[in-house]
């Protein structure tokens, strides 16, 4: 009989956020608001949960300007469809675009939009109302934009931002029994790999599937695949936290530390519980201790 495993903290984030996306979707709210860096599984998450839910989707995913946008809410305002705004980021920075998104998600259940402008289509109306439901979906956000706040005020909103010691922990979730086209063995080789030399990036999601294709490609044309994938990291970019923490190696030297003072005379008991702090593998284990009689 196979024993579940707890859930990782990024499963369980992104299940708060299924459940936030399943009010819209049984229309118990009228608009979400996601907010978080790009390849935290977010977009997938929206989607699968509506898919589940049976419910009809019209998404957006590009360059939108405002006369764009009331078009869409006007073509959209009294059907049952979810309106999926997603990877719009430039949309919040614009001031109508901003208002027409405040009126359209002010008050219940009907709300009326306005487009006061000379140039609006002959097509379109100056004024509607709509009953429809939102979801958007943003890696950055407008600071100090009052217009903007008020948008956000009208939704419920959930902030999904990932540790790379989260994604990490995720990455072994995934790969401990191996991934496809990849022993467990070697899977656990690139997590480390990535873990050891992601310091000083924000890892992504996103990342490891080209990595275990890297390493794929690499062993069977009998190339060293830790090059590659360490240029796919120069990609990334840098944590989005401002607070300087302490690297890796520091904290795994006070945790290495903490655990030889409570068993001086076991490694494997050292091991056991600097795995169970940290959630990281024995391979992590024992560099940290070869980094340590060695001084480094």
């Amino acid at each position: 009989m196979q024993v579940e495993r707890p859930q990782t903290r990024v499963e369980e984030k992104q299940g708060h956020l299924a459940n936030m996306v399943r009010m819209i979707a049984q229309s118990q709210y009228h608009a979400l608001f996601v907010i978080s860096q790009g390849g935290t599984g977010k977009s997938r998450t929206i989607t699968n949960v509506l898919r589940d839910e049976g419910q009809d989707v019209e998404t957006y995913n590009s360059h939108c300007t405002p006369l764009q946008l009331y078009r869409v809410l006007y073509q959209n305002s009294q059907n049952d469809k979810v309106i999926y705004i997603d990877d719009c980021d430039e949309l919040y920075k614009s001031g109508p675009a901003l208002g027409i998104l405040r009126s359209a998600l002010f008050g219940q259940p009907n709300r009326l939009v306005t487009y006061n402008s000379s140039t609006l289509p002959s097509d379109l109306p100056g004024r509607f109302e709509t009953t429809s439901r939102f979801i958007f979906c943003a890696n950055k956000v407008p600071k100090k934009c009052p217009i903007f706040d008020a948008v956000v005020s009208r939704c419920l909103v959930y902030r999904m931002d990932l540790s790379n010691a989260e994604i990490i922990e995720q990455f072994r979730a995934m790969t401990e029994n191996g991934y496809p086209g990849c022993p467990s063995e070697a899977a656990e080789e690139i997590v480390d790999f990535i873990e050891e030399h992601g310091d000083e990036k924000q890892l992504s999601m996103r990342l490891l599937t080209p990595a275990i294709r890297i390493y794929k490609f690499c062993s069977e044309n009998g190339t060293d695949w830790r090059p590659v994938v360490l240029a796919q990291m120069q990609n990334l970019g840098r944590p989005v936290s401002a607070t300087k923490r302490l690297s890796n190696h520091e904290q795994q030297e006070r945790l290495l530390l903490e655990a030889q003072d409570k068993f001086p005379d076991s490694v494997s008991d050292q091991q056991r519980y600097f795995c169970d702090k940290t959630k990281k593998s024995r391979a992590t284990f024992y560099r940290a201790l070869n980094r340590n009689r060695s001084g480094s």
